[in-house]
């Protein structure tokens, strides 16, 4: 009994390592690894980048130069 646990915990793994093998060979080149950390992108677009409240009621004055 304990030899044939033994024998089908061995198939599991190799199983798992034939198909992680064939996964890699044959699927490898999509997935890219997400980088750790804080660093999801290195330059934000204007649209994820929201704005700054903590200037609320400034106003600033603009004037017209005419040419």
């Amino acid at each position: 009994m304990f030899a044939g646990l033994l024998r089908t915990l061995f198939y599991i793994v190799m199983v798992w390592f034939v198909w992680r093998w064939l996964d890699r060979l044959v699927g490898g080149g999509q997935r890219t690894r997400r980088p750790s950390g804080n660093a999801r992108k290195p330059n934000p677009s204007p649209r994820d980048v929201r704005p700054d409240d903590s200037k609320e009621g400034e106003y600033v004055d603009f004037e017209e130069v005419k040419d």
